[in-house]
């Protein structure tokens, strides 16, 4: 979280450097604080999901959780979602820090940020499924997967108010919602019970896509005797 908070001071003090001299610094320090805890809410949900099965195949224990009388589907539903409950705490504390430093100021409408979140939530969960399922096959591809945290910066950067395909990406429509509440001040109701509906849908069908590379690659793995038979 530190560190995290570090580099926030630098990207910062970069942005200050850059705008001061033309005076153009508008509500983009706003998007810049919203932005970045975006990414880090993102980041982490992704990585929630591939560390732990990343982990837990490097250990060895990866075929106890098809053991569970709950089934592995379940089991990593139920990771998710405490993980998530934890991640808010941490996305609380680096926003209030954020805000702190950078003296923004954000419209924090808990009530209609948390389903927003939620929907979010499908589109990095299934990215982390996705790379999870390539990890148990190919094995040793964890410098490639560090690239990921790039592409969510851009999946966060993209304006998916302006075409409906950009929608389509992971974690983009959830990002932009989130910036209608933050930053231009919507409420849950000006949004529209549409749009909401729209982000639930798009990141089930993320989360089934991603969980389905996933259990493709795990029939692989298991044929070429990488994984043990359960």
């Amino acid at each position: 979280m530190l560190t995290l908070y570090v580099v926030f001071l630098l990207i910062l003090g970069g942005y200050k450097g850059l705008v001061a001299p033309a005076g153009t610094e508008g509500d983009t320090l706003e998007a810049l604080v919203v932005g970045y805890v975006l990414w880090f809410f993102l980041m982490t949900s992704y990585q929630d999901v591939y560390n732990t099965v990343r982990n837990e195949s490097l250990t060895g224990t990866l075929e106890q959780l098809y053991m569970s009388t709950h089934g592995f589907g379940w089991v990593m539903g139920a990771n998710v979602a405490a993980a998530f409950l934890a991640n808010l705490v941490m996305v609380a504390l680096l926003l209030t820090a954020a805000l702190w430093t950078s003296g923004a100021v954000v419209n924090i409408d808990v009530g209609g940020l948390l389903p927003v979140l939620v929907g979010t939530l499908f589109g990095p969960v299934a990215i982390g499924f996705a790379a999870a399922g390539l990890a148990l096959v190919f094995k040793r591809i964890d410098s490639y997967t560090q690239m990921v945290q790039f592409v969510l910066i851009a999946l966060v950067a993209v304006p998916a108010e302006k075409a409906f395909w950009l929608r389509l990406l992971p974690g983009s429509f959830g990002a932009s919602l989130v910036r209608d509440i933050m930053i231009r001040g919507q409420s849950l109701l000006e949004i529209g019970l549409a749009k909401l509906v729209l982000l639930f849908l798009i990141g089930i069908g993320h989360l089934a896509l991603g969980y389905g590379v996933y259990k493709v690659c795990e029939k692989r793995a298991m044929v070429w005797g990488m994984l043990g038979h359960y």
